[in-house]
Parts: C-alpha cells; sequence; structure tokens
C-alpha cells in the first residue's frame, strides 16, 4: 500500500522515516512549506510534492500530520479540491481530536482514523529510535481498522484500541502524566530552592530518587510503589511538614494538601495500611484545606 504525509514537520518525519525503514511503501510529502517536503523527503528517499492532487491520486493511506489546528483546513483542502477516492484511508496522528474531526471527507466513501503514538518528539532520528518502543492508540472506522493494527503488528508496536468519545480522556490521561509531571517536579525543587538549594544540584541529587521511584511504579503498580510517611503513616512528620510550611513557602501549602490527601486516597486500597492512621491524617489535611 501507497503512503503519503500532508504534513513534514517532527511528526511526519519521524513516523514516515519509521515506517519507511520497515519497508513500508512511502511516497511522499505535501506540505505548505515546500522546503519541509523536501526535507522530510529527502530522508525517506520519498518524493516531495507541490500539488497535493499529484500525490493523493496515487496513495492508499493518507496520513495527516499537521499541527492540530491545522487538521481542519487539511480536511477543507482536501474536499474542496475533490481529490480523495472512494476506499481510501485517512489518518490524523493528533493526540487531542478523535477521528471526528475528519468526518466531512467520509462522503467520498473513505475511511477515517486518528492513530497516535505516546511520545513526544524532540528531534526527528532520536523520535525514529523511540518509536521501536512505543505504544499507539488507534480509533475510528470499523471496516478497515484492522489494516492500522497490521501496519502496528508489522512494526512489532503495542497499541490500544478506544472508542471514539473516550479520545478526549485518553488524551487528558496522557498531558497529566507528560505535562503535570514537569509541574509536579519544578514544586519538588521549589523547596530546595526556598532554603538555598540551587535547581540544578537539586534535581541532580534527586534523579537517583526519581529512577528508583519510576521503577517501583513499573515493577510493583502506583498504590504499591508508595514510600514515605504518608504510607508509613508518620503523624509527627506530616504536622511538621505542614508547620514549616505555613511559616516559610505558605504559597506552596495549597497544593502540598491538595497532593497529600490524593496520596492518601491511593494509600488506602493497601490492605495493610492503618487505616485509623489514614483519617487523623485526612482530618489535619482537610482541616487546613478548611481555614483557608
Amino acid at each position: 500500500m501507497k503512503i503519503c504525509f500532508i504534513g513534514a514537520g517532527k511528526v511526519g518525519t519521524a513516523f514516515g522515516l519509521y515506517l519507511s525503514r520497515k519497508g513500508f511503501d512511502v511516497i511522499g510529502y505535501y506540505s505548505k512549506n515546500f522546503e519541509s517536503a523536501k526535507k522530510a523527503s529527502y530522508l525517506t528517499k520519498s518524493t516531495p510534492y507541490e500539488s497535493l492532487s499529484d500525490m493523493i491520486k496515487i496513495s492508499d493511506i493518507i496520513f495527516i500530520t499537521t499541527n492540530d489546528d491545522s487538521i481542519e483546513s487539511a480536511v477543507n483542502k482536501l474536499s474542496q479540491e475533490n481529490i480523495l477516492k472512494e476506499g481510501q484511508i485517512i489518518v490524523h496522528m493528533s493526540g487531542s481530536h478523535s477521528s471526528s474531526i475528519l468526518n466531512s471527507i467520509e462522503k467520498f466513501g473513505c475511511y477515517i482514523y486518528s492513530m497516535h503514538p505516546l511520545q513526544s518528539f524532540a528531534n526527528v532520528e532520536k523520535s525514529v529510535e523511540k518509536l521501536e518502543n512505543t505504544v499507539f492508540t488507534i480509533e475510528g472506522s470499523i471496516e478497515k481498522i484492522d489494516v492500522l493494527e497490521s501496519i502496528l503488528e508489522k512494526t512489532e508496536n503495542k497499541y490500544f484500541k478506544i472508542d471514539s468519545n473516550s479520545k478526549n480522556i485518553y488524551h487528558a490521561g496522557a498531558c497529566v502524566i507528560s505535562n503535570y509531571l514537569v509541574t509536579l517536579m519544578d514544586f519538588g525543587l521549589s523547596f530546595f530552592d526556598s532554603i538555598g538549594i540551587d535547581e540544578k544540584d537539586a534535581f541532580e541529587a534527586v534523579y537517583p530518587l526519581i529512577e528508583g521511584t519510576i521503577e517501583n511504579i513499573k515493577n510493583l503498580g502506583c498504590k504499591n510503589a508508595l514510600t514515605g510517611p504518608l504510607a508509613r503513616g508518620d503523624i509527627n512528620t506530616i504536622e511538621n511538614h505542614l508547620n514549616s510550611i505555613k511559616v516559610n513557602i505558605p504559597q506552596k501549602l495549597s497544593f502540598y494538601e491538595t497532593m497529600a490527601l490524593m496520596t492518601l486516597d491511593l494509600s488506602s486500597k493497601v490492605p495493610s495500611r492503618n487505616k485509623e492512621k489514614i483519617e487523623i491524617l485526612k482530618n489535619i489535611l482537610q482541616g487546613g484545606l478548611n481555614d483557608e
């Protein structure tokens, strides 16, 4: 099957190169910026197209790898130029949109999907390497979804198959893990900064702790990976934390309390944990929140 790309940024270039190396027939790229199309085509040994029509008419699978805000305009262009043909498979690779953003081109007899890699794309070559172990999420038309599954099976990538209506929840979860983890790290490092420890030095110091925690989550699951005073039910330690934060960095208190309460909820799922101490700690933390 002949595969083409609309959009020649990092995602489209990396995924096209990945497919090409796996033996798939990547025929070329179309982009608003023709220089980008030429660069992507050079790497994939394919053709840069100045005419969208020329590329689409010889393609079986069309990947839309523009930025999220440009997907709709790409779809409109495909519709307005009336260049699609029955049986073609149209796939966008956005995490935030479901396949429904492609609904208007179903009238041409096309099959519509989203295929999202659970990976960030920093640069092309490193992203191609990471794609070897990337898990994808696919959803869309029932009729030919097996074609996308067969692609991922040939590349030996694991994948989830979800309902289109679940795409926003799926993407929100991915954002929490990817983006909010950065925010949480910044929050923790700010405690060190408040007592005069440089952020870079603090990060290097806690990096083994981060690695160990991630490894524990991988091996044990989240609830069993919990350690520290909340997991042990160390009431005096948590009270000392709260008192020190109130005096020294009061602007950090609310988020600390919120995260502590969520951590206690997670800890309570472990049968061996002391339920009485968990309730005492919850009351202490909720009392602080209610005082605000």
